[in-house]
């Protein structure tokens, strides 16, 4: 066999491989169109200080639900949830969280709760938000709006 013939096939090979993944990464962008992300528990509140910055940290547990008839399945590498962010009533974005999971299955119809992520927002912002909450009428969970930065073949795409 000559060394051509096995570049030809090697290329081939590639090009069909991008092809299939290509498709198979489209259909989990489509389905994760779907999942719906809400917070569940708050938990171990706490305020740092990193450079002069002050900042408040505290882990959260979120659940995603698939309202869909069919299973919700991202096991391939090229597929990472990277970060999680939280954005208010009034779309301000209020914390963020890194996840960097690559493996994340839910089944049709159901749901899976993600524990004690650690959520991080800069102390300016909880007190503009804690403000806003106790000027109003009070905080509403069902209020937060989420967004998932998920990570395909190293181009992030925001879903929310």
């Amino acid at each position: 066999m000559s060394l051509r013939k096995i570049v030809i096939g090697v290329g081939i090979v590639a090009v069909v491989g991008y092809y299939l993944l290509g498709n198979k990464v489209k259909k989990i962008i489509e389905q994760f169109q779907n999942v719906k992300v809400y917070p569940v528990a708050f938990k171990n509140l706490d305020a740092k200080w990193n450079d002069g910055i002050p900042y408040v940290t505290f882990k959260l547990d979120l659940r995603m639900f698939n309202p869909t008839p069919v299973n919700f399945n991202a096991t391939i590498v090229a597929v990472t949830l990277k970060r999680i962010l939280f954005y208010d009533k009034k779309n301000v974005l209020f914390g963020s969280s890194e996840v960097n999971i690559n493996a994340l299955n839910i089944p049709a119809n159901s749901s899976i709760v993600l524990k004690d992520i650690l959520v991080k927002l800069d102390l300016q912002t909880a007190i503009t938000t804690a403000i806003a909450i106790l000027g109003n009428d009070g905080f509403n969970v069902k209020e937060i709006r989420t967004e998932a930065v998920v990570s395909i073949l190293g181009i992030d795409y925001k879903l929310s």
